[in-house]
């Protein structure tokens, strides 16, 4: 008997993350994912921990809040039996075709990870953070004093992290940078490593600045979060020779708003520094922006420079973890040193005097977004991926069953 080899039965795709905050670039890609999925008419259950940030989505979705991590993504980190039976116990009852985890640097999902896999399920990991490493040593020191300690605060940490690497099919990072370093200092095999990058975040109506003599405007969108470190960003503004030609405009809230706004005072630069609360309204926030900068310490990718190229904008980053990939390794963008004010002000500078630089660089900018991280080419990316690991799954299950009785299944194309 023969049998139709793709059938009517669309894929299932169990997304498993974490949504401490509303906002951020985890959310932000657990989004775009499950729109992605749900319009091409798969089903998908995500099992959330945290904040519900789907709502609006269409199609067959199925938001369970499980809270299988708290608030700090602890939890989950630890192998204990009755969590990884819990788990396994969920998977089993939700039969997904493909799970896929959205993990932080330190994996807060490993119970989980182990329990899909014992329940059959093929296993995807996303990493959208950089690996995170205790850099620091203890004060304990050994043979009466003599020998400081030995680093084994971290070796526990890697590798457990290793193990739920072990037990997943593919694992995905959103930078090229990224994923050397989780090979790096987490030993995770090559061979299951692949890199999709972040989709370029949609910035509709984006109104051109006109170009002023009198005042060029650097922004900022995004967390106030010490490891964004805009107190560089102020500082940079302070150094500039033609500080009195520039403004900077900061989006964004955070603890550190207030320490922020002070340091700006201190530096005698309050008067250029305009803080406001974070906004939904992107086109406008962008449209009154001449450079946009972004100077983190550590950054996987970031939709705050992805969002300021799509909108035809000068950017500036550190080169910190995947931005200089962002801008093509300075084809598309100005990359300066961590941490460096003088550099940051520098670069500022030249900007701020050369109109026609800013527009080169912003030109090129949305061109290299708009082709390399277009939002249909990514989703696709993701698809293809998923469905092939789906189909392993479906093809052990057809082993096992008489076809001509099984509920058929459709591949996306």
């Amino acid at each position: 008997m023969t049998t139709d080899p793709a059938p009517s039965r669309p894929l299932h795709l169990a997304l498993v993350t974490a949504n401490p905050l509303r906002i951020g670039g985890m959310q932000t890609f657990a989004s775009f994912l499950v729109e992605t999925a749900c319009t091409a008419g798969w089903r998908v259950t995500v099992a959330l921990s945290g904040k519900d940030i789907f709502d609006g989505i269409g199609g067959s979705l199925d938001v369970q809040q499980v809270d299988w991590v708290d608030a700090d993504l602890a939890g989950d980190r630890r192998y204990r039996l009755p969590t990884i039976i819990a788990r396994r116990r969920w998977f089993r009852e939700h039969r997904p075709d493909v799970a896929l985890f959205v993990q932080s640097s330190n994996t807060p999902f490993r119970a989980s990870v182990v329990g899909a896999t014992l329940a059959g399920t093929p296993v995807a990991m996303t990493h959208r953070t950089m690996p995170w490493i205790r850099d620091f040593v203890p004060t304990g020191r050994h043979l009466f004093g003599l020998l400081p300690g030995l680093g084994l605060h971290n070796r526990r940490q890697i590798l457990e992290t290793r193990i739920a690497a072990a037990f997943a099919t593919r694992i995905i990072y959103n930078s090229e940078f990224v994923r050397q370093e989780y090979e790096r200092i987490y030993g995770y095999p090559r061979s299951k490593g692949r890199v999709i990058v972040n989709a370029a975040p949609l910035v509709s109506r984006v109104i051109v600045r006109q170009p002023s003599q009198d005042c060029v405007v650097i922004g900022y969108l995004g967390r106030l979060a010490d490891e964004k470190r805009i107190d560089v960003l102020i500082r940079a503004l302070a150094a500039m020779r033609h500080r009195r030609m520039a403004r900077l405009l900061i989006y964004g809230e955070g603890s550190l708003r207030d320490s922020l706004a002070k340091l700006a005072d201190e530096l005698g630069v309050a008067d250029r520094v305009d803080f406001r609360p974070s906004t939904p309204d992107t086109a406008a926030a962008y449209a009154e922006m001449d450079i946009v900068a972004v100077c983190s310490r550590r950054e996987s990718s970031s939709n705050t420079v992805l969002e300021a190229m799509t909108a035809g904008k000068a950017v500036v980053v550190s080169d910190a973890g995947g931005l200089p990939e962002l801008i093509d390794n300075g084809e598309a963008g100005v990359c300066v040193p961590v941490g460096d004010a003088t550099a940051l002000a520098k670069a500022l500078d030249h900007l701020a005097e050369d109109q026609d630089e800013r527009i080169r660089l912003g030109q090129k900018a949305q061109t290299l977004a708009l082709q390399r991280h277009e939002t249909g080419q990514v989703g696709r990316q993701w698809l293809t991926l998923l469905g092939e690991l789906a189909a392993k799954r479906c093809c052990s299950r057809a082993a096992l069953v008489d076809r001509s009785r099984a509920e058929p299944i459709v591949f996306p194309g």
